[in-house]
């Protein structure tokens, strides 16, 4: 009997037949072995724990600069910080956009638009982007937290106040935040858009959470480097977290790219 390609040739004593398919992570014995769920799992986590341990590393020289005050850049954040008191100070349309706009990336706002996309999913039974939105919201607060924590820095202030914050200002929780949020919806909205629109809805994403950045400049309530680095652990944050997820729907045989076809497509 000629085996064909890709089937498993049927023996004696066997139920299979000849068209039985070999799956990726067959039964015991097989080299698909290593891919049992537990194992799987297992690899994801590690994935997760090790883009986890990434972004601390690479965090931590920043946020070190920033807790020692290293003159450059505290040169800098001056500068950026007058010229956006200059800025809203001269437009009052853009101090009142400023101040509207920057809700876009509260975290009351964002927590309960993850909510909401939660619910949303498992009503149409999309439990695996559910889950990666979900993910995605609480590790940010942890993030966010975390290292406003450690690095305790203090809130610019303006000679005119048009707005106040409390807690520590490095990183921008309005910025890592946002930006996750944005991203992590354009990712999970991505199957039910045209193909054709799929790169303007990442775009778009981008763009609000660049806009949210700027907003808390421009409103004096955090330097330039704050929104900076919460916008870029933000961002790798979400790469993460979309990474981890990719990895498990490539487990079951749909390596479509995630920034093409979403978390779960």
């Amino acid at each position: 009997m000629t085996d064909v390609p890709g089937r498993r040739p049927a023996s004696s004593g066997s139920a299979a037949g000849a068209g039985d398919v070999v799956r990726p992570g067959g039964g015991p014995g097989q080299d698909g072995a290593l891919q049992e769920p537990d194992v799987r799992a297992g690899l994801r986590l590690l994935l997760a724990v090790a883009g986890a341990v990434a972004l601390a590393v690479g965090l931590g020289p920043v946020a070190l600069l920033v807790h020692d005050r290293w003159s450059p850049l505290v040169r800098l954040d001056a500068s950026v910080s007058r010229a956006a008191e200059r800025a809203e100070e001269a437009s009052p349309l853009l101090r009142h956009a400023a101040l509207a706009l920057t809700h876009l990336g509260d975290p009351l706002v964002v927590t309960l638009g993850s909510l909401v996309t939660v619910v949303a999913l498992l009503v149409v039974h999309r439990r695996r982007a559910a889950l990666f939105v979900a993910v995605a919201r609480i590790g940010a607060l942890v993030l966010s937290q975390t290292t406003k924590q450690v690095v305790g820095r203090a809130r610019p202030v303006f000679a005119h106040p048009i707005a106040h914050a409390g807690g520590a200002s490095f990183p921008s929780g309005h910025a890592l935040g946002g930006s996750v949020f944005w991203l992590t919806t354009a990712l999970v909205v991505l199957p039910a858009v045209a193909p054709s629109r799929r790169r303007l809805v990442l775009a778009a994403a981008v763009v609000v959470s660049l806009v949210v950045a700027a907003t808390r400049v421009l409103i004096g309530v955090h330097f330039l480097t704050d929104v900076v680095a919460g916008l870029l652990v933000g961002g790798a944050w979400t790469a993460v977290c979309a990474s981890v997820f990719a990895l498990w729907r490539h487990e079951e045989g749909r390596p479509q790219p995630v920034l093409q076809q979403g978390v779960d497509a």
